[in-house]
């Protein structure tokens, strides 16, 4: 992205899609989402989009091709496959996406290419705590005839999942997302005739919190997985009362909370987390079930006194981060990549050169401008710019 802030800084290497003018610290790629290796290159010496150390990388590997030949290139395409500093394999397959479009503007009324019309759009409810801020209001001010119009699918489960496959089958002009996008997903669309792309707006937290009675100090992130996967069942487990959990989920079918704690594992989901259609029902649901505890987006949490935040620790230690403090979202920990759980909020863009891959592209860049990332920070979110 040209223009950001971390220009002439160092910039963190995305294994994935070489993207490298992710910020030190960083723990996913702004433009694929995936968890970062630790290879890190100055953006400002450059050369077109590589560094001078993966041409030497580049070398070696083609003096060992020349030594070994045959045998060379075909165990390296049996392991196409890099592991990041979390331990976790990842394809090492790079996007074909160009987003020379997606811009940075100081205000709103300075985003180029804003169609005119009323465009439907779908997917993560996180992005309701951005209108809730007067973000859609001051996109309407600056843009009267660019509108924007929230659709629910059919069958009443709003979720990513659900706004990417609507996006998938042309029933709205864009998705938001609380996940980087699935490789299946890539694939339906090119079957389709079109690209999609995924533009990273905001950074948010998983936040946990349980029915008021549930006192502990906190929960490690291999607990709580634990939790979801039916490896631990009752709060004795994790120093609590004698006491069942009962663990909830929102709309468990579409939701990208479950993907982003679980990770591969979500196939593993215990069948005995019940589903809640949206936040209000999650968090009256965990309020008034004895046992019960809850994930959710990290901004939701805060106003909430109904229920318990429960703070969280990397790993297997007990080095918890507080996701409210002082009555407040702990954004200090999710800027300087402490609390263990965070994501990129998406804009998911369909490149079918028509109005709405335009309607996409805007809205991207109002949200990327000065003034849209201020709103993400009202909205609490952490801004990406």
């Amino acid at each position: 992205m040209s223009g950001n802030k971390f220009n002439n800084q160092v910039g963190v290497v995305c294994a994935k899609c070489s993207y490298d003018e992710n910020p030190v610290g960083a723990r996913r790629c702004l433009k694929c989402g995936n968890n970062l290796v630790r290879t890190i290159v100055p953006i400002s010496n450059k050369v077109g989009r590589f560094d001078l150390i993966p041409y030497v990388f580049l070398g070696l590997l083609a003096l060992i091709f020349l030594i070994f030949g045959g045998f060379g290139y075909y165990y390296g395409q049996q392991f196409r496959v890099l592991t990041n500093n979390n331990n976790r394999t990842i394809s090492s397959g790079k996007s074909s996406s160009d987003l020379s479009d997606i811009q940075s503007y100081k205000s709103m009324e300075e985003v180029q290419n804003v169609p005119e019309g009323t465009f439907n759009f779908g997917g993560s409810l996180i992005f309701a705590s951005l209108v809730a801020q007067g973000t859609h209001q001051a996109i309407n001010q600056a843009f009267p005839k660019f509108l924007l119009r929230y659709a629910e699918p059919v069958d009443n489960q709003p979720g990513t999942k659900k706004g990417i496959d609507m996006l998938l089958n042309g029933q709205i002009s864009f998705a938001l997302s609380g996940r980087p996008l699935e490789d299946i997903e890539h694939k339906r669309a090119i079957e389709r005739g079109f690209r999609l792309d995924q533009v990273p707006v905001a950074i948010d937290g998983i936040a946990c919190y349980t029915n008021p009675n549930i006192s502990i100090p906190g929960l490690s992130v291999p607990q709580l997985q634990a939790i979801y996967t039916g490896k631990i069942t009752n709060w004795k487990e994790v120093g609590g009362p004698n006491l069942p959990i009962v663990p909830f989920s929102i709309n468990m079918k579409t939701t990208a909370l479950l993907k982003t704690l679980l990770d591969s594992k979500v196939g593993d989901v215990s069948p005995n987390v019940r589903s809640s259609r949206d936040y209000t029902v999650l968090v009256h649901d965990v309020a008034t079930t004895p046992g019960a505890i809850g994930i959710g987006a990290a901004v939701l949490v805060a106003t909430q006194g109904t229920i318990r935040p429960v703070a969280l620790a990397p790993s297997n230690s007990n080095q918890y981060v507080p996701v409210v403090k002082d009555h407040r979202l702990n954004l200090t920990a999710f800027q300087n990549g402490t609390y263990p759980i965070t994501r990129y909020l998406y804009i998911i863009i369909r490149r079918d050169a028509k109005a709405d891959e335009q309607a996409g592209v805007a809205y991207a860049n109002l949200l990327l401008s000065k003034e849209g990332q201020q709103f993400v920070e009202k909205a609490g979110l952490v801004p990406i710019r």
